[in-house]
């Protein structure tokens, strides 16, 4: 089966991501991938749901598409969608944005993850994607 979607390619890297995770692998690639898994599932809601009105809601859902702050994501479906996900959800998201480079390049923001860290991110691509499906469903 072919990866056509932002859910099918964030699933692909999850079940990636849960293996490693299982298999007690502490690696800061699994931050970085955590934080793309749950900007993925973010941005399959934005894609297949977000109907812009215009040519600025049009611009605004691109720019959206094309951002690594999960927070941002997070903001544009409460703001723009009035999509929320749980405070729970919210707080792991918030706990990894980030890492997609802090974990990738070096210098002074630069970090390494441990075992207690990739839980947060476990967690956080769990929720996400438990609650990307429940929102996909509900609509």
């Amino acid at each position: 089966m072919a990866l056509e979607t932002y859910f099918d390619f964030a699933d692909n890297d999850f079940q990636f991501f849960k293996q490693n995770y299982e298999a007690g692998i502490v690696a800061n690639a699994m931050g970085s991938l955590a934080q793309s898994i749950c900007e993925r599932y973010m941005k399959h809601i934005v894609s297949e749901l977000y109907s812009p009105q215009n040519v600025d809601t049009q611009n605004k859902m691109m720019r959206v598409l094309r951002t690594h702050n999960l927070n941002n994501l997070i903001n544009f479906l409460r703001n723009s969608m009035g999509i929320e996900f749980s405070p729970e959800c919210e707080t792991e998201m918030r706990i990894i944005d980030g890492y997609y480079f802090t974990t990738r390049y070096p210098g002074e923001d630069s970090i390494l993850l441990d075992s207690r860290d990739l839980s947060h991110c476990m967690r956080a691509v769990s929720l996400c994607r438990k609650e990307t499906l429940n929102i996909c469903a509900s609509q």
